[in-house]
């Protein structure tokens, strides 16, 4: 197949790599006369219209990004009925290789990659593109003249975060929930769940990635699928210190963030990710700074330990120096703990505004300082646009320049205590309900009792009781914890609220505009999300158990209730509504949902109902929720049927050279 052409124009030269669905080629642009890689779906998947919208759907997104971080598209088209993709040719490896090799990185040597991968990750969520199969072997280190730059690769699973207007139905089977695309072990909690992802499930495989770099195991390991998918969802992980003894406490509150099991619990983006995990990496002994100065002069180094000979025998300043933008960049990887840059502009090689633009990829938490002939106010503002911190002109003031430092240190010292800091304490929220803490947290005084219009859903799991009697008290704990995982996001996603557990069940409620509505998708989201997990981990997992739910609107009342002269007080809903959700729930079979008039007359234009008559010690009106208007009987268009065919619990063979994903399961 060498020497074929492909669009009359790129010849190719040999095969580099392959994945699920084609093959990677190094080829020649006879035109420009340049190597390129073309990516080639095999014929047994040209027939296939999903496996070529998915091939399409790479192109589009890659084209969007225009960024030094994620590889470059060239060209894209079909060629004899079959799609290709041209894209910028890579030396290198990919990370998943280079982890097999070396097994593991020390935390300064890390920070650059992780930061420039964050950063190629920001820039598809700027055009509201996530990855969805984020992991090492897509992940590539290409070698340049210079330097190693992060690349991202392999976009053929990507979700657009579109509304479901503007997509297009072959969109909608390829990443709506219920569909399973990418590589288990590096997947958030929501993805392996089926359920709804956005930027923030990349981010918990960056921290997967990152973890695994760092201490040389995965987070959550796993022989088979259910196992992984039990642990990802219901378990802790080891903390990165039990592994390594020498990491602070501050890289484990790191990972306790990254990795939380709720998305709202992590990082809101990519840059905040790489800033902090970039402040993980000081070093320095306390009250020292680290201060990098980049200068040709061959005298420079010379006169900054004088001048500032007492601040270093007192360990005050630590100097590292580099005579130009490239040898600094070296620097800056090899001291991840360097707080400021004090650099020249004109120097050969990489000069000082060109280094600038690069720190960022380096170190986002590093401030720089730009020294300047006097009066050249064009490089200053051009400096100052790309991000300086401030400026001093030759010949310098040294008394000016110490004020720059201190000034400057106490800034980064200020984004590092910033970047540190962990969310708002939330443990009073993880015990307490909800609505007490809301209550708490308003102004409204205790004693009072609110009445307002709701939705109170019960969802029991099944078939606990009678699977449990076999099981040790650990392994019960973990079964239950396991469907509750699932349950309490897909109850809080369409805006509930997770009153109380009471056993083996959940109370939700649900308030506001379209409660009623909300309250019923939740109901399917949770039914959709265990069967589909069933189907995939085994009917021996605990998501195989089932559900039963009941669903009850009308006018709620809360207050408190128990003994305010004991001191034992919960704040929570009594009255008809409650009582009705949790007599539809007891009368409910493994995963029925049913519901009661009120909610019945709201959904019968939205919802596939029919009215049942449960066999009840006292009489009860209930209609069993069947499916979406049009949709499947267990919720999300496409059902369990669209899960996508190839799941790999490796991440795949390592890649050769060029922008291959490194071998990953769908490409």
């Amino acid at each position: 197949m060498s020497h074929r052409l492909i669009a009359g124009k790129y010849e190719l030269v040999r095969q580099i790599g392959r994945g699920a669905m084609g093959y990677i080629w190094e080829g020649l642009d006879l035109h420009l006369r340049r190597r390129v890689a073309l990516k080639l779906m095999s014929p047994d998947h040209v027939a296939s219209t999903t496996a070529r919208t998915r091939f399409d759907r790479e192109a589009k997104a890659i084209a969007q990004l225009r960024n030094q971080h994620v590889v470059q598209i060239y060209d894209y088209g079909i060629d004899e009925g079959s799609p290709y993709i041209v894209m910028e040719l890579l030396e290198g490896e990919d990370f998943e290789s280079r982890l097999e090799r070396i097994e593991r990185l020390p935390l300064s040597a890390l920070v650059p990659i992780v930061t420039q991968a964050a950063l190629g990750l920001a820039a598809a969520h700027a055009k509201g593109i996530v990855h969805r199969d984020f992991k090492p072997a897509n992940v590539f280190m290409s070698r340049g003249e210079a330097n190693e730059t992060v690349k991202i690769l392999d976009f053929g699973v990507v979700s657009m975060l579109t509304s479901e207007e503007d997509a297009t139905e072959d969109e909608l089977q390829l990443t709506h929930a219920g569909s399973i695309v990418g590589t288990p072990l590096y997947m958030s909690p929501e993805q392996i769940r089926c359920g709804a992802v956005d930027l923030r499930s990349d981010l918990w495989s960056l921290a997967v990635l990152a973890y695994r770099a760092l201490t040389g195991q995965h987070p959550f390991p796993g022989q088979w699928l259910g196992m992984l998918m039990v642990r990802i969802c219901t378990d802790p992980f080891p903390p990165p210190s039990t592994y390594l003894k020498e990491l602070t406490p501050e890289v484990d509150r790191f990972f306790e963030r990254a990795l939380a099991k709720d998305p709202d619990k992590r990082f809101r983006s990519a840059r905040e990710f790489a800033s902090a995990f970039a402040a993980l990496a000081e070093h320095n002994q306390p009250g020292t700074a680290k201060i990098l100065v980049v200068d040709d002069e061959p005298d420079v180094p010379h006169l900054i330990k004088q001048r500032f000979r007492q601040q270093i025998k007192k360990e005050v300043y630590t100097f590292v120096f580099a005579t130009n933008g490239e040898s600094a960049l070296e620097e800056l990887r090899k001291h991840g703990d360097i707080d400021v840059v004090l650099t020249d502009i004109n120097m050969p090689g990489m000069d000082g505004l060109t280094f600038l633009s690069r720190v960022g990829d380096v170190n986002p938490l590093v401030r720089t300082i730009i020294v300047s002939a006097y009066g050249d106010m064009s490089n200053i503002r051009t400096a100052m646009n790309r991000g300086a911190f401030d400026f001093l002109v030759k010949p310098i003031d040294f008394k000016d320049l110490e004020v720059t430092i201190e000034k400057t240190l106490k800034h980064v010292t200020e984004l590092r205590t910033n970047a540190r800091s962990s969310e708002e304490n939330s443990v009073l929220r993880m015990f307490v309900s909800p609505s007490l803490v809301d209550r708490l947290r308003s102004a409204s005084s205790f004693g009072a009792i609110d009445t307002w219009q709701g939705t109170v859903v019960f969802i029991d799991v099944a078939g606990f009781h009678a699977s449990s009697k076999s099981q040790e008290p650990n392994e019960r704990v973990r079964t239950l914890n396991a469907n509750f995982e699932v349950i309490v996001p897909a109850v809080t996603n369409r805006g509930g609220v997770v009153d109380k557990f009471l056993g083996d069940a959940v109370m939700a409620t649900f308030r506001g505009d379209h409660h009623v509505t909300r309250a019923l998708e939740a109901s399917l989201d949770v039914r959709m999300q265990l069967r589909t997990l069933a189907l995939r981990a085994g009917q021996d997992s605990p998501f195989a158990l089932g559900v039963s739910i009941g669903v009850a609107t009308g006018d709620m009342l809360s207050g408190e209730i128990g003994s305010k002269a004991f001191g034992r007080l919960d704040y929570t809903i009594v009255g008809e509504v409650p009582r009705a959700a949790a007599m539809l729930q007891a009368a409910a079979t493994k995963n029925q949902i049913l519901m009661n008039r009120g909610a019945f007359d709201v959904a019968k234009d939205s919802f596939d109902c029919v009215p049942v008559h449960p066999a009840t010690s006292e009489p009860l009106e209930a209609f069993e929720l069947v499916r979406r208007a049009g949709g499947d009987t267990i919720g999300g268009r496409g059902g369990p049927n669209s899960m996508a065919e190839t799941i790999d619990l490796t991440g795949g063979p390592p890649g050769g050279n060029a922008a291959t994903g490194g071998g990953s399961p769908l490409i």
